[in-house]
């Protein structure tokens, strides 16, 4: 169990600011334990110096993240810290192991996984700065690959089509497409903040004369994280069951207890079972 106290991880952040701020606030914000050893995500707040997250834990190095880069929530930032600390670690590197860390569980389309592949190994074998600069161009690469994957022209309603290597408006126009109206705002806002620095971060390394195997590292991370946060979206386009939950007591532990198919073997109609009052609904499917 981890021993920090509020007063550790404040010191812990002021000194990383080399004392320039000043900790107003600092709480657990979640618990993980999945890994086999309990990890916390502190959320913290500073005077002039933006909010925080500290992720610790017993058998992992405590490292800040700032809010308002990359990292939108406890969940987020956790997979990156734990994703970047294994590769950091492990001398035994899985390329395949490194990449279904961060994506936990979502699918990610082969062409994509097999781009993300060789990147992982690069970065596995990397050791000199050409080698670095490289991983940038592959991750590069890879986002050039992930909007190529998901534009339709359809998505462009006004205007010239974006170029084919146009990551940064391809990816825009997908969200925008896919998660309009106001309720999906703010994701938007997140999702394109995220598309532009992950962008951004492997061009800065792909022209970089100081990088290290940490910036490398992180830019993988990154680009991994990025593309599965794209392949939810898709997920979440195709699975016509997402925001159903049960009609007496609203929650959304469903589990498929029957279906029914017409003539023609098409499925017209499932039934439901929620796990938490033993709802029993159906689905009509046109």
């Amino acid at each position: 169990m981890s021993t920090r106290t509020l007063e550790d991880v404040a010191e812990y952040v002021e000194w990383q600011s080399q004392y320039k701020c000043k900790v107003l606030s600092a709480k657990p914000e979640h618990t993980f334990e999945d890994l086999g050893s309990e990890v916390k995500v502190w959320n913290v707040k500073t005077d002039v110096d933006g909010d925080w997250w500290v992720v610790e834990g017993e058998e992992t190095p405590m490292n800040l993240y700032p809010q308002s880069a990359y990292y939108f929530s406890a969940d987020e930032v956790y997979s990156f810290h734990m994703g970047l600390m294994g590769r950091m670690k492990n001398s035994s590197f899985n390329p395949e192991g490194f990449i279904k860390g961060l994506a936990q569980g979502t699918e990610i389309v082969p062409q994509l996984y097999r781009k993300l592949k060789m990147v992982s190994k690069l970065l596995d074998e990397a050791n000199e700065i050409e080698h670095f600069q490289s991983i940038g161009v592959q991750c590069r690469e890879a986002l050039i690959e992930l909007a190529n994957a998901i534009y339709e022209p359809e998505m462009c309603k006004e205007g010239e089509q974006p170029k084919g290597s146009d990551f940064k408006k391809k990816g825009e126009l997908f969200i925008s497409h896919y998660l309009s109206g106001s309720d999906n705002a703010d994701y938007r806002t997140y999702i394109k903040k995220m598309s532009e620095a992950t962008w951004d971060y492997a061009n800065k390394l792909t022209h970089s004369s100081t990088a290290t195997m940490y910036e490398a590292s992180t830019c993988v991370t990154l680009c991994i994280s990025l593309i599965t946060v794209y392949e939810n979206v898709r997920a979440k386009i195709f699975d016509p069951f997402s925001k159903l939950s049960c009609n007496t007591c609203k929650s959304k532990s469903l589990t498929v207890v029957g279906d029914k198919v017409n003539d023609e073997n098409i499925l017209t109609e499932i039934t439901f079972e929620c796990q938490e009052c033993e709802n029993i609904m159906t689905i009509q499917l046109e």
